[in-house]
């Protein structure tokens, strides 16, 4: 698939999900026609008018190859919604990304992940508190998410590798861009020893605003299966991400502060509304959602190779379903036998586990 147009197409007429929606499935994945295309044909495939006509008048000055150009000269990749290489993790959230621009790679093991988010003035408590817990998480193979912003964000992206740990930062501007620029060299570092990725779903040469942050923190909450807030003021926006994870059906963690302390208000009143489980150690976060063990089962994941017949097992798995075995023993092209002694492997990788009665399902 030559993404390039479909990229020129975002840029044209901002792809929402709904409209990428419409017209993967009237052009059938054929981006080059998508981008050349008439009224009529766009207007068949049910797409606004008012986005219509915004694209038209700004065809022209739209350059396919220059995308792919300007994508190219910062390192970037393209994931598509729905393709390989796209966080599966985020498929299904409200309002889901159809592009994400990449720099570095992710890996199968950066998941299961969890996000840190926190106040961007970090009080010693708190600078304490995250030495703890993310360092705890980093230790044990968990991968954080974060946004690379002032404060706690940053202060999670070290932590992480400085203990030898893997991390991801979405950016709220253009994946060209690290925003604020004193994290640029750091960025840029992590990103080439391949310790950490930059994601974006905004194109190069979009400029940082306000208002683009809240909207990126649903996919710092959707990358992870839990998130964790350090410190947040009454009226944090770290509140936001809490309420997006909530809405994803993610955990999340408070860490409880000083009734007196302003940077705890947030973090308390999410607590005393049963919004979010009390945050005391990584070790505890880590119980709370099963993931005891992840730091072995993520090496032996990296050692063993997925074969042929493992794929097959795991293509079984649709949109993190849970399975039977009965059920994945029937629609397996494999024997019985093959099929059990295959989920086992997969369990041992860390990939599935069985959550009781015979009932597996994939990690993601």
């Amino acid at each position: 698939m030559d993404t390039k147009f479909l990229v020129a197409l975002h840029r044209g007429m901002n792809l929402t999900f709904l409209r990428f929606q419409k017209l993967k499935s009237y052009f059938g994945g054929d981006w080059a026609a998508a981008f050349g295309a008439d009224k009529r044909k766009l207007l068949e495939a049910d797409l606004d008018p008012r986005g219509v006509e915004k694209f038209l008048g700004n065809r022209d000055q739209i350059n396919p190859e220059h995308e792919a150009d300007l994508l190219k000269k910062c390192g970037a990749s393209v994931l598509v919604h729905g393709e390989s290489g796209f966080p599966q993790v985020l498929e299904n959230i409200p309002q889901p990304p159809v592009l994400l621009f990449c720099r570095g790679a992710l890996e199968e093991t950066d998941f299961p992940a969890i996000a840190v988010v926190g106040s961007r003035k970090v009080s010693s408590y708190g600078r304490r508190v995250a030495e703890k817990i993310v360092g705890e998480l980093a230790d044990a193979g968990i991968t954080i998410v974060s946004g690379l912003a002032f404060g706690a964000d940053t202060l999670a992206h070290k932590i992480a590798l400085e203990h030898g740990g893997r991390t991801i930062a979405v950016l709220g501007n253009g994946i060209d861009t690290v925003y604020p620029q004193t994290n640029k060299s750091f960025a840029e570092k992590f990103v080439n020893e391949n310790r950490g990725v930059l994601l974006s779903e905004y194109l190069p040469h979009t400029e940082m605003h306000p208002e683009y942050f809240p909207v990126r923190n649903r996919i710092v909450a959707g990358l992870a299966k839990a998130t964790l807030i350090l410190e947040a003021a009454e009226k944090s926006g770290s509140l936001i991400t809490a309420e997006l994870a909530v809405d994803q059906g993610r955990e999340v963690f408070a860490v409880p502060g000083e009734i007196f302390a302003e940077q705890s208000a947030g973090c308390n009143q999410l607590l005393e509304k049963g919004q979010a489980c009390p945050a005391l150690s990584g070790v505890q976060i880590l119980a709370s959602l099963g993931l005891r063990n992840l730091a072995e089962k993520k090496v032996a994941q990296k050692n063993i190779p997925t074969t042929e017949t493992e794929g097959k097992i795991l293509a079984l798995f649709e949109n993190g379903e849970k399975q039977h075995l009965d059920d994945l023993v029937r629609g397996s092209p494999f024997p019985p036998p093959v099929t059990s002694s295959t989920l086992s492997i997969l369990e041992i990788k860390g990939v599935v586990r069985n959550v009781g009665n015979q009932t597996y399902v994939k990690n993601v």
